[in-house]
């Protein structure tokens, strides 16, 4: 079995409870719980002091009789082992964690019906109570340590706790405490396509509420780039992430002098405008291995030579690989053009008054799967630089909670945070029934609810910057 659970087992154990097929349900559980031990175990013995250590090599040398090791043990004598040692108890008092719910579950009676299964021929031994008593205890260890990496999870359960706050109350399980650094590290090399979509009613109606933050830096882009472009008979013009076109047509304005304007974006679903004066849109997948071919086909059909203004506007953190798309999309300017990219980046920020909420969520923030780059804005001149441009200007513009109404402070909340929670609740709808997943979108929808709160206090301080790179080629 492979170190990262896969969905589809745990699918199959609860595709056996429905079916009534309680001894495969069981055996599953079990085999999934040895993985789960053998990576304690393996754990402990990288972890505990060498006095511990001793004892469970002594307890390992009992159970095997001289001749078999951990990883060849069994489901029983994987829980003997554990029993004889009394690994949970050391384990409790070296990360100082109260492991209550795990040490509170008793194995024998599981042992005891994996041995019946094992060794009887017979069929049908084991009740419908019987298998949701497994599949619980197998629920609890994965909540414990982690749902689906099981070396990432024992790393974690494995780490000695921080002391705790004092009068603080928590409302929902938070993450284990790791140092924000390696949190930071983990993410930013761990990126993937983020799971981002922009057909739900409410993030178009997001989407142009950030339209107007960033109205007047964009116009500033715009103005710099054309100045440095020239005067040109006829200029083209790329936005890449077009959404649903609001944002293309106020920023590419008719007096600029656009010949054509092409939108490209990857959801068929937000592409409601139809081609219209000097606006074109297309579904295109900038990620897809055809995506140069399929532009360079859209610019034959649309007698585009190349293109003078390249528009990103929070584009380039949804991608797996912003530098090679940096790469590709430079083939398609003109000389002389220019590549304005626009984004924020959650190390950008200024909070006062909040007892360091922010902050929670922030961090809260990086550890979903499939999250877009929150550290984006900082990478824009090195990747720029290290796909061929010399010529970079950097702008900077700023919104805050300073003079603005309750209502205007809201909409700052709705523009930088509100957006997070469908992140977790994304990741908890492809696995319902991951307890994980239901206290992280608990615990997001919580800490939201208590910053908003706070945005419409007038004590209360945030500064978000935005943050644009123009690029001439």
């Amino acid at each position: 079995m492979e170190r990262r659970l896969q969905r589809s087992q745990l699918e199959k154990i609860r595709h056996f409870l429905k079916l009534e097929y309680y001894d495969s349900a069981v055996k599953e559980s079990c085999a999934i719980m040895e993985e789960i031990f053998k990576s304690i175990y393996r754990k402990a013995m990288a972890e505990l002091p060498m006095s511990e250590r001793a004892k469970l090599m002594e307890a390992e040398n009992t159970i095997g009789k001289g001749v078999k090791g951990y990883t060849e043990f069994g489901f029983g004598q994987l829980a003997a082992l554990f029993a004889r040692c009394r690994l949970l108890d050391v384990w409790s008092k070296h990360t100082g964690k109260k492991l209550g719910i795990i040490k509170s579950i008793s194995l024998d009676y599981i042992v005891d019906l994996r041995n019946q299964l094992t060794h009887s021929g017979s069929a049908h031994l084991c009740t419908q109570s019987d298998a949701h008593l497994v599949y619980d205890c197998l629920m609890s260890w994965l909540a414990f340590i982690g749902y689906s990496d099981l070396e990432h999870g024992v790393e974690s359960a494995f780490r000695k706790a921080a002391p705790e706050p004092v009068a603080v109350q928590q409302t929902a399980a938070e993450p284990e405490a790791v140092p924000a650094h390696q949190r930071h590290a983990q993410y930013l090399k761990q990126r993937t396509s983020s799971s981002y979509h922009s057909d739900k009613a409410s993030e178009r109606r997001r989407l142009k509420i950030q339209s107007q933050f960033s109205q007047e830096s964009d116009a500033q882009s715009f103005l710099y780039a054309l100045q440095r472009i020239g005067q040109k008979e006829k200029l083209y013009g790329l936005d890449v992430g077009c959404a649903d076109g609001y944002v293309t047509e106020l920023r590419f304005k008719e007096e600029y002098g656009f010949h054509l304007v092409l939108g490209i974006d990857y959801n068929q679903k937000v592409l409601e405008q139809s081609d219209h004066g000097v606006f074109h849109y297309r579904c295109v997948n900038v990620e897809s291995p055809d995506f140069e071919d399929e532009m360079e086909e859209l610019m034959d059909q649309l007698e585009i030579p190349g293109f003078d203004v390249i528009f990103m506007a929070l584009t380039l953190h949804h991608l797996k690989q912003p530098e090679r798309f940096l790469r590709k999309i430079r083939r398609f300017m003109n000389k002389g053009g220019a590549l304005i990219l626009r984004g924020v980046d959650d190390g950008a920020l200024i909070s006062c008054g909040d007892d360091g909420l922010v902050e929670k969520i922030i961090e809260q923030s990086i550890q979903i799967p499939h999250m877009s780059d929150r550290f984006h804005g900082r990478k824009f001149y090195p990747l720029l630089r290290s796909t061929g441009f010399e010529d970079i200007r950097m702008q900077y513009a700023q919104s805050d909670t300073v003079g603005k109404t309750p209502e205007e402070r809201d909409v700052l909340f709705r523009y930088y945070f509100k957006f997070r929670s469908d992140y977790t609740k994304r990741q908890l709808d492809s696995e319902p029934d991951n307890p994980v997943y239901q206290q992280q979108h608990q615990l997001m929808l919580e800490q939201l609810e208590a910053l908003q709160d706070l945005f419409c206090k007038p004590d209360f301080y945030f500064m978000v910057m935005t943050i644009t790179a123009i690029a001439i080629k």
